[in-house]
């Protein structure tokens, strides 16, 4: 009763004074993309500077007093709108702001396409940068005061050839462009997991609903293609458009040899670079699932991922003769004699694998794969007539590559005794030292795609980080190991996913070899190496996954790891 004498009094004092307010309420609900309600979502007025949060039901309301008529109206213009990969826009004012960036859908800058002022005008651009590989961005379209987010697909083929923005006439334009109706206001409504979203608001009596999708990190992508990961695809008719994929029944592997030279006219597939330890996708995988599972803090998760070759330890970790998928949680126990030893050198987190090679290096071993860890059996990284199992494709993924030791092991700190382990024993402050850390970036600074900016950083990223003394990766080890349940985003960044709700997920209270054996379920006896040799997995072939003679629980389309292309773009369903 009080607050409607003040209302009361306010709307008297305010007609009094010529200028009349009412009270609105604008009403709505928050749903997911299955209708349900979402409860706890932050529902914004942005120009009345109110806000609401919803309710059970997804049910919300803000009450609104406003002026007739409304004092919040905005300038209107056509909105953006893309078609295709060409967005159509229209600028309203000389020399106006105009700033349109790509982004990853958890909100990751890429990069601008347009950050300048624009003349007065239709205009179309064309925002595909060549290093942009396949899938679904964000586009943020700022003009003026104005802004406007789209999403952007990239599918496999299309003209990436670089940035291009020209005029348009108006003719041409319009009728590429909606009109808006009157917009008063703009709801914007936030929850954590969920994408946000905005609404124009043209009366502040309207009822809105909202629905919000689920925020899929950058790295989710549709499953492998199911034309580049079989021997030779079911129902394939070589050179028949008309049977399955096309006609195009098979694809090579990039490795020549061992792959026939009989294959140098098909498609080379590669391994994929976001599979190494420390890519920017392995590192968001760990961080994600961290928040899904509740390993502590997902800022600095518990574990690293990686995948490694491993044959088969039938009767110990493993059931069947094909590792594939197959995840194992490594807990490090004693490095080679070179290297500073624990306690004065720190274990480094344990590692999350996910078995993606065969022939590797035994059922005791687990070979890791990381930034020029070196080359291993074969060669489709680099252009290097000195190694001779080279591929003879001429094809490769980098265009620069760590010239020193790619055939024996790689960039190590073992293999630089001057400027990193300065006599016996070797000491962790050898390897900290600044002599041996600048040396180990010099070379790892040579790795070079020209294709992409994101693979040359995580190469040297990963060549770096597996030399430093807190995560000192980069030589073999004494492990302790456990099979279990892959977590939901590292098969997300491989591909791969088996059913396997029987085992365990990773244990993130074990992390030294005291908690493996206090743990009482890791097994001893094990070992890590190190590789980089860019061919396509084993396991990115879905023969040694489902085929008939392994026939593994792979989860529907999930059946292989990715394949990538030489630009180290992973081969996903259209």
């Amino acid at each position: 009763m009080e607050f409607s004498a003040r209302m009361k009094n306010l709307c008297i004092l305010l007609f009094a004074s010529g200028v009349f307010f009412l009270s609105y309420s604008l009403t709505g609900r928050v749903i997911d993309i299955n209708g349900s309600g979402i409860e706890g979502a932050f529902v914004e007025l942005v120009s009345a500077a109110l806000s609401a949060t919803s309710g059970t039901d997804g049910a919300w309301t803000i009450p609104v007093v406003g002026g007739i008529p409304p004092i919040l109206r905005n300038r209107l213009l056509p909105v953006p709108v893309l078609r295709g990969a060409t967005l159509h826009f229209v600028v309203g004012d000389d020399d106006e702001n105009v700033g349109i960036s790509v982004h990853a859908l958890d909100g990751r800058f890429m990069y601008d396409a347009v950050n300048r002022k624009l003349a007065a005008g239709f205009y179309r651009l064309n925002p595909l940068d060549r290093s942009l590989g396949a899938g679904m961005y964000a586009l943020r379209v700022r003009i003026g005061a104005e802004t406007a987010h789209l999403r952007l697909p990239v599918l496999r083929g299309m003209n990436t050839r670089g940035i291009s923005l020209s005029n348009a006439t108006g003719t041409a334009s319009a009728g590429r462009l909606e009109k808006r109706t009157v917009v008063i206001d703009t709801v914007r409504v936030s929850k954590a997991g969920y994408a946000s979203a905005v609404r124009p608001v043209s009366s502040y009596e309207d009822s809105i609903t909202i629905t919000l999708d689920t925020l899929a990190p950058a790295y989710h992508l549709p499953p492998p293609h199911p034309c580049y990961n079989r021997f030779n695809v079911e129902n394939c008719i070589k050179g028949d458009p008309n049977s399955a994929c096309g006609g195009n029944c098979t694809v090579a592997n990039s490795c020549s040899p061992p792959e026939s030279q009989d294959k140098a006219s098909l498609p080379k597939t590669f391994i994929c670079p976001r599979f190494m330890l420390f890519s920017t996708e392995m590192l968001q995988a760990a961080k994600d699932d961290a928040k899904l599972y509740g390993w502590g803090d997902n800022e600095d998760p518990p574990f690293n991922y990686a995948v490694v070759g491993h044959d088969p330890d039938v009767g110990g970790l493993d059931d069947v003769q094909s590792s594939c998928c197959q995840c194992y949680q490594i807990i490090y126990v004693k490095p080679e004699p070179s290297s500073p030893q624990p306690p004065e050198l720190p274990y480094p987190k344990p590692l999350i694998v996910q078995s993606f090679n065969t022939a590797a290096s035994g059922p005791k071993g687990f070979d890791v794969f990381m930034g020029a860890g070196g080359y291993g059996a074969f060669n489709a990284c680099y252009d290097d007539p000195a190694f001779g199992n080279t591929s003879n494709f001429d094809e490769f993924i980098y265009d620069g590559y760590p010239y020193q030791n790619p055939g024996g092991g790689g960039i190590s700190f073992l293999r630089y005794p001057e400027e990193c382990l300065e006599g016996w024993p070797p000491t962790v402050e050898a390897v900290q030292s600044s002599e041996c850390q600048d040396k180990i970036k010099q070379l790892c600074d040579q790795a070079l795609v020209k294709s992409s900016t994101q693979i040359t950083e995580d190469t040297r990223r990963s060549c770096i980080e597996t030399n430093k003394v807190e995560s000192l990766y980069h030589q073999n080890w004494e492990v302790m190991v456990k099979r279990v349940r892959c977590p939901d985003n590292l098969s997300r960044v491989t591909g791969c996913r088996l059913k396997e709700e029987k085992l365990p997920l990773p244990h993130p209270e074990v992390q030294t070899p005291a908690d493996a054996k206090a743990n009482g379920t890791f097994r001893e006896g094990y070992h890590t190496t190190t590789m980089q040799d860019c061919c396509k997995p084993t396991c990115a072939w879905a023969d040694w996954v489902v085929g008939p003679n392994y026939k593994l629980p792979a989860d529907g389309e999930w059946n292989s790891f990715y394949s990538c292309d030489k630009n180290g773009v992973p081969i996903t369903k259209p």
